[in-house]
């Protein structure tokens, strides 16, 4: 990367190109919709995101992925962004599903680049070895929650399952519904609660994804460079890519057709996720060959395009919009953040030795996928550690372990709370 570009945009019209964005959110003249959303977040995105990979100390452990994200939620938290264009962003990235447009590309991407039998020789093997990272992750929590004033019950509901249930939106708003329900407390207030677990889970996933793609990279022992499995065989080398507008115009029309198609299973299956439609429909029609190789290079070409043109964006846009640090800060206190970052890192270091001992995976790609993957904010956190990770390959297994955990830890507090609360 040229330290002096921004995006390819040499630095001096990059600062004027932010200048004049800054004008037209101080002046209210941003245009609206996902023209206005596209500049913002493509040109706050790639500034933070060259910040990130540039500054000393910052580029070796945190990295612009990070950067990205948590430059959003301060420049969003303090002021610096106006509230019409914050309201912009959330319907940009939020209601007119850009995260949606981004994830499913993807998913589509990575899926076509893997061997079907290793996906499904490992997706066997991730979810006992997530379950049991999980099952460590939430005593220890329980057991600093007691040390911290809390009931070892009162830990375990309240951050722990928060931490690891798939989530916000298919998460904590029904776990808080279900808490609710059963203490006769309003569903807002418990909502309160339990989110700054959420919400922190994943930004302390986010920044240990930075420091094991700094680890792997000290000790290439540990590390697959973005694959799961340790078979002991030489990576598939496939040829480069070599996208056209055609081919990626190709891929764009494919993935959206398979996000559709699992939109409508969805809809007459509700217990299973769209996202988890699409994974097992990809896979299918890859391993029936129905696809000719074309095709699914356009899909692949398509998804690795999104990484390396919308990433920064599509961080950022996370960082703004869901990433709530007023209502994180209303609830922090040091024992409270030390307890969540426990229980990550217990979770993560779990899944490290179980995966590589054995499981045969690669200890950074288990801990990473089958860890820290366990207490994202959805798809949304998911995309946000493995690109800090620098490991976007594992996106598929990653969506796996959090939608499979996800809902059996909602399940598992649903039932609890009726117990124990």
């Amino acid at each position: 990367m040229n330290k002096n570009n921004v995006a390819g945009i040499p630095l001096p019209l990059y600062l004027g190109v932010l200048v004049l964005t800054f004008a037209g959110m101080y002046t209210h003249s941003i245009p609206r919709g996902m023209v206005g959303g596209f500049l913002v977040l493509l040109v706050l995105g790639e500034g933070l995101n060259w910040v990130g990979k540039t500054v000393p100390v910052v580029k070796t452990f945190l990295g612009g992925s990070v950067i990205c994200i948590l430059g959003g939620a301060v420049l969003a938290a303090v002021g610096v962004i106006p509230e019409d264009t914050l309201q912009l962003l959330d319907g940009f990235v939020n209601e007119q599903d850009f995260l949606v447009f981004y994830i499913a590309a993807l998913i589509t991407g990575s899926l076509f680049n893997i061997d079907r039998d290793l996906l499904i020789r490992a997706s066997v093997k991730i979810l006992p070895t997530s379950l049991i990272s999980i099952a460590a992750g939430v005593l220890v929590v329980g057991l600093l929650g007691m040390a911290g004033g809390m009931k070892f019950t009162e830990g375990i509901l309240y951050i722990a399952i928060p931490m690891t249930s798939g989530g916000m939106t298919a998460g904590a708003v029904p776990l808080s519904a279900m808490y609710a329900q059963a203490l006769g407390l309003d569903a807002g207030d418990v909502l309160t609660r339990i989110a700054p677990a959420t919400v922190l889970g994943n930004i302390v996933a986010i920044i240990l994804g930075a420091l094991a793609n700094a680890l792997g990279k000290k000790r290439p022992e540990l590390s697959g460079d973005g694959r799961l499995v340790n078979d002991g065989k030489a990576p598939e080398k496939r040829p480069p890519m070599n996208p056209t507008f055609a081919s990626l115009g190709t891929g764009l029309i494919i993935t959206m057709v398979f996000y559709s198609a699992s939109a409508l299973c969805h809809h007459f299956v509700h217990i299973i996720p769209t996202y988890a439609w699409m994974i097992v429909m990809v896979v299918a029609v890859k391993s029936a060959g129905i696809l000719s190789e074309e095709l699914e290079d356009a899909a692949r070409e398509w998804g690795y395009f999104c990484i390396h043109s919308m990433t920064a964006a599509a961080l950022t846009g996370i960082g703004c919009t869901l990433i709530e640090l007023n209502t994180i800060m209303h609830t922090l206190t040091l024992w409270y953040l030390f307890t969540v970052a426990a229980g990550v890192l217990t979770v993560t270091l779990t899944a490290g030795f179980i995966g590589a001992r054995f499981m045969g995976f690669y200890p950074l790609e288990s801990a990473i996928a089958a860890g820290m993957c366990t207490t994202n904010m959805g798809g949304s956190g998911n995309v946000a550690v493995l690109s800090s990770a620098e490991r976007m390959e594992l996106l598929p297994f990653a969506q796996i372990v959090l939608r499979s955990c996800g809902a059996l830890m909602l399940t598992l507090g649903g039932i609890l709370v009726q117990v124990l609360g």
